[in-house]
């Protein structure tokens, strides 16, 4: 670690602790900002203010820079992360380039929130694991369905249960488009003047990704290749709910399934040798939990539904967590009970705690960690588990 960096970081510390209002670089001016991040941060404007945003397009960049009031826009990421108004560098910007730019905002000693999926090899995510510890910076990923007060509720009532039996993990969902037609956030994409070399060293990227993570001769496969970034996508938010719910990852993939164009996929997961609560080891029913599987599948069509959710049997209680699209504001996440009372009569209740959506509760951990020198669960250590799960999957699929 040089001297420059523990400088610039000690500074961006203080900086951050005496205002208590966190000053946020945004990479990535794409369909995720403009219908959440923005508005997300505008509603906390008390702990958050934008001060920069940066894209490839410098359209996309003065559309939403003027829609916001966005006094600092650039289109080089470099420049951004090097701003001394910047704090918090948030990127959001393509997949290929998130650990780029999180090892140049960590350079620069500015504290880090990485879309999912942080990384899609394993040596990225240890790059970006040991970077934060480098320059004394926190760098989270933001697997928001995680911080939803429903999410918490779902793992106290699992934590009463007996062992799990079962579990059911499911994420088949309609096109993104869709949903934000009726978010009332009015997005724009802007592709027209996006240099020819940019598209080019995106593409460059991806196959350089591609090829780290499965091989040359697996990532020749366009229904391989599609698989492994529909679970860098979709598939990390499941991955990683699963995995904080259940006890981390499963023990080891059993079978697994892709559809011929990639888009569907499903898989059959073993569990052994967790505890099932953290509750007092005197209590025999939580001693031990005997092994359990769980079915897994995910993948995108083009009907208007948001179907996802996690459902978890035990022998006396039914658990399942709904959660809604993420583009519409104020959708709560729901968790359901079944089980019979103590009558031996069948009930079935709804528990939603909050309208608060994840994103909004996220943003509030988010800056209660930052100004205070605590930590989220959200680290890159935790989001590199995934990645041993992606590879539990690709390891039972065929070229």
């Amino acid at each position: 670690m040089t001297s420059t960096s523990t400088s610039t970081s000690t500074s961006a510390s203080a900086s951050t602790a005496k205002s208590q209002r966190i000053r946020v670089g945004i990479i990535g001016a794409g369909e995720v900002t403009q219908v959440v991040h923005l508005p997300t941060l505008a509603y906390l404007f008390d702990r958050y203010v934008v001060t920069a945003l940066c894209d490839v397009s410098a359209e996309a960049v003065a559309y939403s820079a003027s829609k916001w009031g966005i006094a600092r826009t650039y289109t080089s990421s470099a420049e951004l992360v090097a701003s001394p108004d910047v704090d918090l560098v948030l990127i959001a910007n393509s997949d290929e380039y998130h650990v780029s730019c999180a090892l140049d905002a960590a350079r620069a000693g500015k504290h880090v929130f990485i879309e999912k999926p942080m990384a899609l090899t394993h040596r990225q995510a240890q790059a970006v694991h040991d970077a934060a510890h480098q320059h004394g910076v926190k760098i989270y990923v933001g697997y928001m369905r995680r911080y939803a007060p429903a999410f918490d509720e779902f793992r106290r009532l699992l934590r009463d249960c007996g062992p799990i039996r079962h579990a059911i993990v499911k994420d088949i969902v309609g096109p993104n488009a869709f949903f934000v037609a009726q978010s009332a956030t009015e997005p724009r994409k802007f592709v027209n003047d996006i240099p020819a070399d940019a598209a080019e060293d995106k593409a460059r990227l991806a196959r350089d990704i591609l090829v780290e993570a499965l091989g040359d001769d697996r990532a020749a496969s366009p229904r391989l290749a599609a698989v492994y970034r529909l679970l860098g996508s979709l598939g990390s938010h499941d991955l990683s709910f699963m995995r904080e719910a259940l006890g981390g990852p499963p023990t080891r993939c059993t079978s697994a399934f892709a559809s011929h164009d990639g888009q569907f996929i499903s898989a059959q997961f073993e569990y052994h040798g967790r505890r099932t609560t953290q509750a007092s080891s005197a209590d025999p029913k939580h001693e031990q939990q005997p092994p359990f599987s769980v079915l897994y599948t995910t993948g995108i069509h083009n009907v208007g539904v948001f179907e996802s959710f996690l459902e978890v049997y035990t022998d006396d209680r039914i658990l399942r967590i709904d959660i809604d699209t993420p583009y519409v504001k104020g959708l709560p996440l729901r968790v359901t009970v079944k089980e019979n009372d103590e009558r031996g009569i069948y009930s079935e209740r709804i528990v939603r705690t909050s309208y608060k959506d994840a994103y909004t509760a996220q943003f509030e951990q988010l800056h209660d960690a930052i100004t205070t020198g605590t930590d989220l669960k959200t680290t890159p250590a935790d989001a590199a588990q995934d990645l041993v799960v992606f590879d539990m999957i690709m390891q039972k699929l065929e070229a």
